[in-house]
């Protein structure tokens, strides 16, 4: 299917167009992405740092607090074992050690509970009524690389501790020293057990921004989790174990943070899918001024590319219409390019074929009337020369009457011979009954008693238009090559009849027909064989030549005969009615 200029433009526009546009939006979404990522990952190490200066808070004060307990002299000298001491000496030494301790627990909320091991076993708390207790909850497994001398000093893993009459989950942080006073240099233990709920409080307000977030010690021992599954440990691992800050899959990016004290290292997920979530208003609008763009160029440049091809549609137009024969058009380009000097040149070439085609119609009209002319020349030589025959054998036989008969004849047909314009081309069937009369009684003087004349036509045909002196040759030719040449009395018969739009003429014989090869010579017009043939040759190609003249392809000639059958020569033509409808007669230009 071939496409209009205006189409190849407006599509090529919006195919450039299109592609820009899509290429940018590309553009654009790869970079906005990438700064909304990097810009989610900033945000997430400050959110860790954020998280880590808390836990660093209570691990600072976890420390400050061992320390004050270990330098505390008072403290160091109560908790010295004493085997001289009373019962009720012990007791009292017990409960001044708990009060000291009470003081740190007070000053901070998030130490659940402070206690001191001796190397015996026995345990001092800010807690009273707990002894029994602590004996089970030392040896749970969170203490056992402390007092397997592992650890000397550090955070224990997440555990339950009995507190107020419930278990709580605490962390421990524990530090094994020498009492100064103590000369023995024995080892004690300080347990801080401190809220688990102070870890979780530093997570609580960051936890929402991470698909999971983690806290390990330098084991890597899981000390918090997010979520109650174990579902992005893989990531954290890999992190964890590779040394680095920061993991990135398709789905998912891993960021740490290790500047907590005690080798503590809180890891952060982050769902692409969540983090792309808040860019999706973005690209809707992003998507908004795409099409809007789109839409503007469209309407800027629409314009531009139809008066572009106003004028190539114009001269298109144009063309078709000369190319359908229509030589008036004239264009106006006034474009100042190119455009109007083509245009211009258009009109001149259109103006110029106009001329010339108006000039070969001229020289083709006057060539065909001096053809049919001509064709009516045939004609009357033929005919004088038979008549002149007849009447000077008239005068020789002194038949002066007839002579003014038949020069009276003769001088009616000469008379309708010589007529010009509309009525020298074309007659009524009346006019040519009429004629033909004058002819045959100009014949019966030469043949007498040797043929008769007979006609098969209605009366409300007689008006009806055939070129004129057409029937009067086939009359003749029915005359001298059929009936002469016969020992018979000759019968002609001029008939015609309506079918449909078209009349049928015929011109019937009883003559001496003719023979296979001359029918075939005679329909297609040789000139071979004897004189009398040829002249019958001339004849009917006289009257084709005239009728496709008059009617090109909507008329046709048939001739019938056989040895001693006659001859019959019939023509269709179209029915143009009356006399008055003579102007609506077409005239065909043919070869």
């Amino acid at each position: 299917m071939k496409m209009k200029i205006r189409t190849k433009f407006i599509a090529s526009t919006l195919m450039v167009v299109s592609v820009s546009l899509i290429l940018s939006g590309l553009f654009t979404n790869n970079y906005v992405t990438r700064i909304l990522r990097e810009q989610a990952i900033k945000d997430s190490m400050t959110k860790l740092a954020q998280i880590s200066s808390q836990i660093q808070k209570v691990q600072d004060t976890a420390v400050k607090t061992t320390e004050y307990i270990v330098s505390d002299n008072e403290i160091n000298t109560l908790i010295i074992p004493n085997s001289s001491a009373s019962l009720e000496q012990t007791y009292f030494q017990k409960y001044n050690i708990q009060e000291k301790l009470k003081r740190f627990t007070a000053l901070n909320i998030s130490i659940l509970n402070v206690m001191i091991v001796r190397n015996d076993g026995e345990v001092f708390s800010s807690n009273s009524g707990y002894g029994d207790y602590f004996t089970g909850y030392l040896q749970e497994s969170w203490f056992v690389p402390f007092r397997e001398n592992r650890l000397k000093r550090g955070f224990s893993i997440p555990h339950n501790f009995f507190f107020s009459n419930g278990l709580q989950k605490v962390i421990s942080y524990v530090v094994s020293y020498r009492n100064s006073e103590d000369k023995t240099s024995e080892k004690y233990f300080l347990v801080l057990d401190i809220g688990y709920s102070e870890i979780a409080n530093a997570f609580s307000k960051g936890q929402n921004d991470f698909e999971q977030i983690l806290l390990f010690n330098e084991e890597a021992d899981i000390l918090f989790n997010s979520r109650s599954d174990r579902k992005y440990e893989d990531y954290v691992g890999h992190t964890f174990l590779s040394n680095q800050n920061f993991f990135e899959n398709n789905d998912y990016i891993a960021i740490t943070d290790n500047v907590m004290k005690d080798g503590w290292m809180q890891a952060g997920i982050i769902s692409k899918t969540k983090l792309f979530d808040k860019i999706n208003k973005m690209y809707i609008y992003l998507l908004f001024i795409l099409l809007s763009s789109f839409l503007f160029i469209l309407i800027m440049i629409l314009p531009l590319i139809l008066n572009i091809t106003k004028p190539i549609l114009k001269l298109t137009q144009a063309m078709r219409r000369v190319s359908t024969g229509d030589l008036i058009p004239q264009i106006s380009i006034k474009s100042g390019d190119e455009m109007e000097i083509l245009g211009s040149g258009f009109n001149l070439m259109v103006t110029q074929l106009k001329h010339q085609i108006e000039s070969s119609i001229q020289h083709e009209e006057l060539k065909r009337q001096m053809q049919i002319n001509l064709l009516m020349s045939q004609i009357n030589p033929h005919f004088l020369y038979n008549t002149l025959n007849t009447v000077i054998y008239l005068s020789e036989a002194r038949r002066n009457e007839d002579v003014a008969k038949i020069t009276t004849a003769l001088i009616d047909i000469l008379q309708d011979t010589i007529k010009t314009g509309e009525g020298g081309v074309f007659s009524t069937l009346r006019e040519e009954k009429s004629i033909i009369h004058k002819y045959v009684e100009i014949q019966q003087y030469r043949y007498p008693e040797k043929f008769r004349l007979e006609w098969a036509i209605d009366d409300n045909l007689m008006d009806i238009i055939i070129p004129r002196m057409l029937i009067q040759p086939l009359v003749e030719n029915a005359l001298f090559h059929g009936i002469c040449a016969s020992e018979n009395f000759g019968i002609i018969s001029i008939g015609a009849r309506l079918e449909e739009k078209h009349i049928i003429l015929s011109v019937e014989d009883n003559g001496i027909g003719m023979e296979q090869q001359t029918l075939e010579q005679v329909q297609t017009f040789s000139h071979n064989g004897n004189n009398a043939d040829s002249i019958r040759g001339i004849g009917l190609s006289n009257i084709k030549n005239r009728i496709q003249f008059h009617y090109g392809e909507d008329c046709d000639l048939n001739i019938r005969s056989a040895p001693l059958a006659g001859t019959v020569v019939s023509f269709r033509l179209p029915n143009y009615g009356p006399k008055k409808a003579l102007k609506k007669v077409p005239v065909f230009y043919t070869k």
